[in-house]
């Protein structure tokens, strides 16, 4: 069962990939309609960025945050050998929970709502590092 937690970090690996494609067209569509000008991409400052440019950035830079405890918790369980059918299930719960954020966010961007899927988030990780940690005090 703990090779099963490869699959989530998997998927979201190309999730996050699409995210950066999606991300780059957005800031490429928004330069070629002169909604902004190339020289704010040398340090990303400028007045007047669209909206929509800021927003779409922002939620691929927030991959780099969270997910991190995702990953190194994913990895964790791996290196101890002691993944199992729970842990699988709070993987893909938080997969499932960030693809709704991303849909909020980039969608609607329902602060509340959003709120409540990063929220969801969280209890994902903060669960499959209390299992973790009871699972490595058990066996110590």
């Amino acid at each position: 069962m703990h090779a099963q937690i490869v699959y989530p970090m998997v998927f979201y690996v190309f999730y996050v990939f699409a995210l950066a494609l999606y991300n780059f067209r957005t800031r490429v569509g928004a330069a070629k309609s002169g909604q902004i000008q190339f020289k704010y991409f040398r340090a990303m400052t400028g007045t007047d960025i669209p909206e929509r440019v800021i927003v779409v950035g922002r939620h691929y830079d927030h991959q780099f945050e969270l997910p991190m405890l995702f990953f190194t918790g994913c990895c964790a369980f791996m290196a101890i050998g002691r993944a199992n059918e729970l842990t699988v299930i709070f993987a893909w719960a938080f997969i499932v929970t960030r693809l709704l954020h991303s849909y909020v966010h980039l969608g609607s961007n329902n602060v509340r709502q959003r709120f409540s899927a990063f929220a969801a988030s969280w209890l994902m990780v903060l669960l499959l590092w209390g299992q973790l940690g009871i699972l490595a005090y058990i066996n110590s």
